[in-house]
């Protein structure tokens, strides 16, 4: 596979293999910043619904407000509203410390 570049504004995004145990998800490299994308499972009010799920790292640093717009309407269908949801404690969970995460959730229009 010979990944394609796209360029969003100031950055380039790339393709690259996304982890076997990430079947939902499409990887990317949007400059040096790590970004999953795809649609998982959610059960809300006891109905399962497939909804977006975006993640976005950089190893060595937060990812700035134009990195995460950047994946966010390049990578999920603009028709799609996104939120950064902070949930309970006992609920939070994030592998990478600089990690932002973005959920689809139901539109205002």
């Amino acid at each position: 596979m010979h990944p394609s570049v796209k360029f969003s504004g100031d950055f380039a995004i790339q393709e690259i293999a996304a982890p076997a145990n990430l079947p939902h998800c499409k990887a990317y490299m949007l400059d040096s910043c790590s970004v999953f994308v795809g649609k998982e499972p959610v059960t809300e009010r006891g109905i399962v619904r497939m909804r977006w799920h975006l993640s976005i790292s950089n190893r060595k640093r937060y990812t700035n407000w134009n990195e995460i717009k950047a994946a966010r309407y390049e990578l999920v269908p603009h028709d799609v509203t996104m939120a950064m949801i902070l949930p309970p404690p006992t609920q939070y969970v994030n592998l990478d410390s600089n990690c932002f995460h973005l959920h689809e959730i139901d539109g205002e229009a």
